[in-house]
């Protein structure tokens, strides 16, 4: 590789090559990450003089144009009759965002979320005092005050701010000037060597903003379109699970890649790629490569509805680990009909065993994804294949659970809670998922016992956030609660003919003994609480059909 060369480009040059679209993105590279907060970030940036790091492009000549990704890109598509290319092998969200500066659009970046370039703002009034103010923030533009970029890079910027004062003229004027004569430092990379090109591209990322296992894959795979198949993948599953981790649909490929030695983690993604390109280049076609993906594009899709349908698991964020759909494809690429009776048996040992056996998390993580895979393979084609769950999970672990920690048993929870088709107090009516499955929103995870009684009375947060004292109660019915004991605020519903059946419907016991209607708080919920334990544990053995737990 010749020595590269280091430039110095002004942003109001930039425009130029962006309108000549000379910028080309490999497939190699990283989708559009960024968020309208790092956006204004990098003006604000720019704007103090700030260094934004170094850009680097890999010229190269056209008979690499293969190697181009023609969507999920923000910078103008590549002229392809260009006489030579400049390849982004790093620096594309800085280019990215200088290039949407400009014109003030609503772009979607890799999360699906929209990103709108017309509410990166320069901040006109600021505290002067303020030593390390933020001359650019992302936020909705107010006249005279916060002022859109677009506005400010426009070519006739003077006729958007008619009316303004000289010194705030003067402001915007200053901030122009700072922003298009800004130096970016761009380094050409001049090689013909793809696997050079990509060892600069790893070496570069997991030097700065570190990248994932599945990036890293993508950036090895140049014989297919990795990238886009794994979008086309995910687009085509149900909206609720669109968030789901490319690494995990990765490794439910290499999991059905089973001419390799089976593994699991980057390795193993970075090693199924290498296996595959390897093959494609000695078979001279990539026909079994597409064919294996679309089998498994279904298995995975038919995991995502087998999951949601028998675990009410209503989203992405209810799964216990998300790559339970890694393995569960397994079974659905080599089983594509529905399973047996003793096929959703077993399956359903499975699921519950992993979320309260925090199976696929900590140092046994991978042998039992290894080992689940193998299980599948064997349930796939014979119904005596049998689930084994040996190491029982202590009961306590359950009871220590925080509600507001996200983790593979606080999930389970979930799902069981879910499983009982909870009821409202009310009227008895049933609860749709939709009011109590917004995990960024608590206020329909209820304290039986209020947390602040609780804290008032001595215990801590550990002890009031206990999953024991967590059910789902709409929030209409939750803001009536307040503060009361459980023995004042259920009192209004004790006689109603349906109260049993809802409160079974949320695994709480109510009868005397199960300290809901004691008088001391500290003795009730002492006693509650390990009362509600037990209903826990003997539901979720009751949903797997095994024993979950050991004595305690």
């Amino acid at each position: 590789m010749k020595p590269p060369k280091l430039k110095h480009v002004s942003v109001k040059e930039l425009r130029k090559h962006f309108s000549a679209r000379v910028f080309a993105v490999p497939k190699l590279q990283r989708e559009f990450v960024w968020d309208g907060k790092r956006a204004a970030a990098l003006l604000d940036s720019i704007s103090k003089g700030m260094p934004i790091g170094v850009v680097l492009i890999w010229q190269t000549k056209p008979q690499q144009y293969d190697l181009l990704r023609k969507s999920l890109n923000v910078l103008p598509e590549f002229d392809t009759d260009s006489p030579f290319g400049w390849f982004l092998i790093d620096g594309q969200q800085r280019l990215s965002v200088l290039h949407e500066a400009y014109s003030g659009g609503i772009r979607k970046n890799a999360s699906g979320a929209d990103v709108d370039f017309g509410r990166v703002c320069f901040v006109l009034n600021h505290d002067v005092e303020e030593e390390d103010h933020a001359n650019f923030v992302y936020r909705k533009p107010v006249t005279r005050e916060h002022v859109p970029i677009q506005d400010i890079l426009s070519a006739h910027w003077w006729q958007h701010f008619k009316g303004y004062p000289k010194y705030l003229l003067k402001r915007i004027a200053d901030c122009r000037n700072r922003i298009l004569q800004y130096q970016v430092p761009i380094l050409f990379v001049h090689s013909n060597d793809l696997e050079e090109v990509r060892s600069v591209f790893l070496r570069i990322n997991s030097q700065g903003m570190t990248i994932g296992s599945a990036d890293r894959a993508f950036a090895r795979a140049s014989k297919v379109d990795l990238r886009d198949l794994a979008h086309e993948l995910r687009a085509g599953i149900n909206n609720a699970f669109q968030d789901i981790e490319f690494t995990a649909i990765l490794q439910g490929f290499a999991f059905v890649t089973e001419e390799r030695e089976l593994d699991v983690g980057q390795r193993a993604l970075e090693a199924t790629i290498a296996w595959w390109e390897r093959k494609i280049d000695k078979d001279g076609t990539k026909s079994e490569f597409y064919g294996r993906w679309k089998k498994y594009r279904t298995a995975f899709g038919q995991a995502v509805a087998y999951l949601q349908s028998n675990f009410e698991v209503p989203h992405s964020g209810f799964l216990p680990s998300v790559n339970m759909l890694a393995t569960l494809s397994v079974f659905f690429f080599h089983h594509p009909a529905a399973p047996s009776a003793k096929q959703r048996s077993e399956i359903r040992k499975w699921f519950w065993a992993t979320g309260v056996g925090v199976r696929y998390s900590g140092r046994g993580y991978r042998q039992n994804l290894m080992g689940d895979v193998r299980f599948f393979r064997r349930l796939a084609s014979s119904s005596a294949a049998t689930f084994k769950f040996t190491d029982l999970v202590d009961p306590n672990d359950l009871s220590r659970q925080e509600y507001t920690k996200h983790s593979s048993l606080t999930n389970a929870f979930y799902c069981l809670l879910g499983c009982q088709k909870p009821r409202y107090l009310a009227n008895g009516q049933p609860i749709t998922p939709a009011n109590y499955a917004s995990l960024a929103d608590r206020r329909d995870r209820h304290h039986i016992f209020p947390r602040q009684l609780l804290a008032n009375h001595g215990f801590n947060h550990r002890e009031y956030n206990s999953i024991c004292n967590i059910s789902f109660i709409a929030a209409i019915e939750h803001r009536r609660f307040g503060m009361k004991r459980p023995r004042y605020y259920l009192d209004e519903y004790r006689k109603k003919k349906h109260f049993p059946a809802a409160m079974r419907s949320h695994l709480i016991p109510y009868d005397r003994s199960s300290g809901l209607w004691a008088t001391g708080v500290k003795k009730a919920y002492t006693q509650f609480r390990r009362r509600r334990l037990h209903e826990l544990c003997h539901a979720f053995e009751k949903q797997a059909g095994i024993k979950l737990f050991r004595k305690s």
